[in-house]
């Protein structure tokens, strides 16, 4: 399957009137790319968090991001991975756990309890206690993510998860994140100019152009409609 670029797919949906603006929403237990050219991606990311984008009081009750209670619950729901990474380099990843984990007002009990959880479920064993100065960018994402989820919150925001990444650490992160979705029942939603990285593993894609989101259906289809003919679509042909 040929990979295509964001604006390759914007402008193939101009071409079969088949773009919005449409509402956007977010499904519990799915894995959701947000599609946008890659200097957007982490602007789009912190624009949702700050409910500039979406704002909040529009999802459905069955959206992932549907709130309820006050907004440190709210948070505290969320885990939070951007591109550059916040580990302190200097500490192991079990001290930035430890750390991130104590941030998050969890007490001494829950703590030695769900360390061990995580460094076993993120399969970090053989890293924990080295400095994370000394891993390879793709372990260094594993701990971010890791360390996102320390809280256990039901919902992952990630912007490019797998941007510098070989191929082989690609698929370990993707493989992560499904492991996440699939065991632990977490919503993914990350940001991505990749569209490689969504037809992967995406069960829908977004695609925003600009600041609308103009179409949002499963990678397949995407992917089919840029080998589609002449023939022009209606939006409410790719639901």
């Amino acid at each position: 399957m040929d990979v295509f670029a964001v604006e390759d797919l914007i402008e193939r949906l101009d071409q079969l009137h088949a773009r919005g603006p449409i509402p956007f929403d977010a499904k519990r237990g799915e894995i959701l790319g947000i599609l946008c050219p890659h200097d957007q991606s982490r602007q789009t990311l912190i624009a949702i968090l700050m409910a500039t984008l979406f704002p909040v009081p529009e999802f459905a009750e069955h959206s992932a991001l549907a709130i309820s209670g006050n907004l440190g619950d709210v948070r505290r729901d969320m885990g939070i991975v951007l591109q550059d990474p916040v580990l302190d380099p200097a500490r192991t990843a079990r001290e930035n756990l430890e750390f991130y984990a104590r941030l998050h007002g969890l007490d001494d009990r829950t703590r030695k309890r769900r360390i061990p959880d995580i460094i076993e479920f993120f399969g970090l064993s053989w890293v924990a206690d080295a400095t994370v100065g000394t891993y390879s960018p793709s372990t260094v994402k594993q701990i971010e993510i890791a360390r996102a989820y320390v809280a256990y919150p039901h919902v992952l925001f990630l912007a490019e998860p797998t941007a510098g990444l070989d191929d082989s650490g690609r698929r370990g992160i993707q493989d992560l994140l499904k492991r996440l979705n699939r065991e632990r029942r977490v919503t993914i939603i990350f940001t991505t100019g990749d569209m490689g990285t969504t037809v992967a593993f995406c069960d829908r894609v977004a695609v925003m152009d600009g600041h609308e989101v103009v179409a949002l259906d499963t990678p397949e289809t995407f992917c089919a409609m840029m080998e589609t003919g002449g023939l022009p679509l209606e939006l409410d042909d790719l639901s």
